[in-house]
C-alpha cells in the first residue's frame, strides 16, 4: 500500500465469488518494531475461512520510522488502499471492520473514528469507512 518496507499487507480471500466483507487486522506489540503482522496470522486465517477477506497490515513502528503521526498515516493509507483493490479482488468495501490486539486495538478504534477527525488532521477524510 506504500513504498516503504513496513507499508505492506497480506490480503487473504475466502472461497467463493464475492464480493466479500473485509476485516482489517492490526497487530499489537507496544508500538515497537520487534513485533510484526505475523502475530495476527491465526485470526486472519480463521476469519478468511469464515467468509471474510482479511487485510493484515504492517505499519511503521517506533524504531522503524513510526510514531506520531506516521503510524496513524500508515493505517489510514492501508485502509484507503482497499478502495483501489475492491473491483479486482471482489471486496465489499462498504462492509469493512477492524480487528486489533493491544496497540493494534487502539489503531482499530482510531480507524473507525477517522470520519470525526478535523480536516487537516492525519487520517482525516477516509476514502474507505470502517463500520465497526
Amino acid at each position: 500500500y506504500g513504498p516503504l518496507p513496513d507499508q505492506v499487507a497480506d490480503l487473504r480471500l475466502p472461497d467463493g465469488p464475492g464480493p466479500h466483507p473485509v476485516a482489517v487486522v492490526l497487530h499489537g506489540g507496544f508500538w515497537r518494531d520487534v513485533w510484526t503482522r505475523d502475530l495476527m496470522d491465526g485470526i486472519a486465517v480463521d476469519l478468511t475461512r469464515r467468509g471474510w477477506a482479511t487485510w493484515n497490515i504492517e505499519y511503521r513502528r517506533v524504531g522503524s520510522g513510526g510514531g506520531f503521526p506516521e503510524t496513524l498515516e500508515d493505517v489510514a493509507a492501508a485502509i484507503d488502499h482497499l478502495d483501489g483493490l475492491a473491483g479486482d479482488r471482489s471486496l465489499d468495501v462498504a462492509t469493512v471492520v477492524t480487528v486489533g490486539h493491544s496497540a493494534g486495538g487502539h489503531l482499530a478504534l482510531w480507524a473507525a473514528a477517522r470520519p470525526k477527525l478535523d480536516v487537516g488532521t492525519s487520517g482525516a477524510g477516509p476514502r474507505v469507512l470502517v463500520s465497526a
